[in-house]
């Protein structure tokens, strides 16, 4: 099925009535032949994006957007598709966060949704700060400050007015530790702040990573699809998924050789791309896909991570000094 099969019929007559014969035979053309991958990009109808890209002359919309404010996290989740587990302590830069939003904001006509999360970002000690920037620059979004919920109750008063005069929501993990549900609800509807809970997390997926790079990259990237496709801000570039936002952090714990990020695998926020190309780069694979084997996908049930680098590569780890399990949890 192509684009122009799946369009509405008010813009196939729309488009009749008052596109010039040329410019409409180029966007049939185009929509005929290109395959559309929304995922978390967009969710636009695809002929809807053409309509605005080449008639109405308008920057895209990006559907989601996810950025960090701590890389580390306070609890040890096996597998962690982020990392956080073995990551180093690592705070984000109100500042850079500024010019990073906006710049997001100058590409994009608008986002749907931003999360705010790591890591976990509670352990941020200016978090504050980075909800009113976020807001400023996106005054209609919604914005999701993501927590796995331990430190929820510790909050200050400080932390929920500014959840609050933000119109930030709360979204938490329902992870299976125990956490104080009725009073995390409690709070937030003292507080006027709107709380989601995921479904139960009582699994995790396992996306193996080929250490090899032996993976068709295109069959990766188009099965990926409510897997780790997420759009990720990291340093001023935009990337398809977290892993490789942040394999560094993987290579340098278990010193691996290879599977580096190289300039085609993510996109300057800064650059000299236009609006639609840093979309139309969203929406394609890139050479890193080529290390997950979508094939091999599998869940396990929730547990403490052994910090093993099995838990992450599809081939098992060698053991010794990197494959120990010291380091935070909660």
């Amino acid at each position: 099925m192509n684009l122009v099969e799946i369009a509405p019929t008010w813009l196939k007559r729309l488009g009749r009535k008052v596109l010039p014969a040329k410019t409409a035979e180029r966007i049939h053309e185009r929509a005929s032949t290109r395959r559309y991958i929304p995922y978390m990009v967009s969710r636009e109808n695809p002929l809807v994006l053409d309509f605005k890209r080449t008639v109405l002359r308008r920057k895209p919309h990006l559907h989601r957007v996810v950025v960090h404010l701590t890389d580390h996290c306070n609890l040890n989740c096996r597998g962690c598709t982020h990392f956080s587990n073995i990551a180093k302590p690592s705070f984000a830069d109100p500042a850079q966060f500024e010019r990073e939003f906006a710049q997001l904001a100058r590409t994009f006509s608008g986002i749907t949704e931003i999360y705010l999360l790591g890591g976990e970002p509670l352990l941020h000690p200016d978090l504050m700060e980075f909800l009113s920037i976020a807001r400023r620059h996106f005054p209609t979004s919604r914005i999701n400050l993501m927590s796995n919920g331990v430190l929820v109750t510790r909050m200050s008063e400080e932390f929920w007015v500014a959840m609050h005069d933000n119109r930030i929501s709360l979204v938490c993990d329902l992870y299976p530790i125990g956490l104080p549900v009725d009073e995390i609800e409690s709070l937030c509807q003292r507080y006027g702040v709107p709380l989601e809970w995921t479904d139960p997390r009582a699994e995790f997926f396992k996306l193996p990573i080929d250490e090899t790079g032996s993976q068709d990259a295109e069959h990766s990237f188009k099965g990926c699809g409510g897997v780790n496709n997420c759009v990720l801000l990291r340093e001023g570039r935009l990337y398809p998924c977290a892993y490789i936002a942040y394999i560094d952090i993987l290579k340098d714990r278990f010193d691996l050789e290879g599977m580096q990020p190289g300039e085609d695998d993510s996109i300057d926020l800064f650059g000299s791309a236009t609006p639609w190309e840093v979309f139309d780069f969203l929406c394609s694979p890139v050479p890193w896909c080529r290390h997950c084997d979508i094939d091999s996908i599998s869940t396990h049930q929730w547990a403490r991570s052994e910090r093993s680098l099995s838990e992450w590569t599809k081939k098992p780890g060698d053991g010794g000094p990197a494959d120990d399990s010291s380091g935070q949890d909660d």
